[in-house]
């Protein structure tokens, strides 16, 4: 893009500043179409996306949930795999152990008290007879704990078996309330991208509409603007890119000083203006003096058509006419550069800068221009 740099006076380095900041700020930069119809769709379409992100986050959870509840699951089965071999460890110890006190005991039965009598009156002394006895003792007492033991062991396990079974049902039916969950969310994501994706289409449709709507509108703007070249420039000749002056660029320095003024009909003071009043002002303090009346004003100085916008320097005084007429011009302003100009727009309004090519696009009521 290319900018058209003003030489302003010296004693205003504010107003530069701010004529620079409204030069900047009032060229629109090229993009796609768009307009309040467009806007509110791709708000919603916005919305749709967010809203679909939620979702896919709130699955996220649910997956690692799942996850959590399966490696979980899978603990507990392979605990309960191990519980079970130590069960059935348990259950031979026990079988083994009340074989043994059952051996023990039929033995005792078959050979009878006489078998233990002979054993303990054939000791040599008292201390034999002792030892014996004890020995006794304690060999039916270690069988019978040893069947104690391994009863309490394997009580134990059916018990942890028990445990692990039950936490295994319920783990298993909450894997299967997550998975469910899950399954759901997936089904509103699907929902929610089709959505989105509706949306998406809606918009580019809505796009595609309105770059045929301004398609259509240029080809009328380019139309008006051979229509006005047919015309003419309303019986003024115009001058040659040769011979234009340089203009008075120093114009939009002393304008851009009364930004603000508030539009008054018939006004041509720092009080209030309107638009010719502020071009007539002006142009007084360059020593420059216009006819008071925007029709006059066209009708004086060097003529650039409308038709060669590509020639407007800062400071030429640019018109407007009821329809595109320059036979009925109502309007001027002063040209600041980059398609923008400076003026006193109407009742209730104040001096200030507007875009002159938007200003072609929507009205089409350019006539052309005027240099001093």
């Amino acid at each position: 893009m290319r900018f058209a740099f003003i030489n302003l006076p010296s004693r205003a380095p504010v107003v530069c500043a701010l004529a620079l900041t409204l030069l900047f700020s009032a060229v629109p930069a090229l993009a796609e179409p768009t307009n309040a119809t467009i806007e509110k769709k791709r708000d919603e379409a916005g919305a749709a996306q967010d809203q679909l992100e939620t979702i896919a986050v709130e699955l996220e959870v649910q997956v690692e949930e799942y996850n959590a509840i399966s490696e979980a699951l899978d603990k507990t089965r392979e605990d309960i795999r191990k519980t079970e071999a130590d069960l059935a460890a348990a259950t031979r110890d026990l079988a083994s152990a009340n074989a043994q006190l059952a051996n023990r005991a039929a033995s005792i039965y078959k050979e009878g008290n006489s078998n233990i009598l002979s054993i303990l009156l054939g000791t040599s002394s008292f201390e034999d007879f002792v030892t014996r006895m004890d020995l006794l003792i304690r060999i039916n007492r270690t069988d019978a704990e040893l069947v104690g033991q391994v009863k309490l062991t394997k009580t134990q396990v059916e018990g942890l078996q028990a445990a692990l079974e039950s936490r295994e049902a319920e783990q298993v039916t909450l894997r299967t309330e997550t998975e469910l969950r899950a399954k759901g969310i997936e089904a509103q994501i699907t929902k929610q991208e089709s959505y989105v994706a509706s949306l998406n289409a809606e918009v580019k449709t809505l796009i595609k509409q309105e770059e045929q709507r301004q398609a259509k509108l240029a080809a009328e703007r380019a139309a008006r603007a051979a229509a006005l070249a047919s015309r003419g420039s309303g019986g003024r000749p115009a001058a040659t890119e040769g011979n234009l002056s340089g203009g008075q660029p120093g114009a939009v320095g002393i304008a851009l000083k009364y930004l603000g003024v508030p539009y008054r009909w018939g006004g041509s003071s720092p009080a209030g203006f309107d638009c010719s009043g502020l071009c007539q002002y002006v142009y007084k303090q360059l020593g420059i003096t216009l006819p008071r009346t925007s029709r006059s004003q066209y009708n004086s100085g060097a003529h650039i058509a409308a038709n060669r916008i590509d020639l407007l320097r800062a400071g030429d005084l640019v018109f407007f006419g009821t329809g595109g007429d320059a036979s009925r011009v109502h309007h001027v302003g002063i040209y600041v550069g980059d398609g923008n100009y400076i003026h006193a727009p109407s009742t209730g309004d104040v001096v200030k800068v507007s875009s002159l090519t938007e200003r072609i696009a929507r009205k089409g009521d350019y006539v052309g221009a005027s240099r001093f």
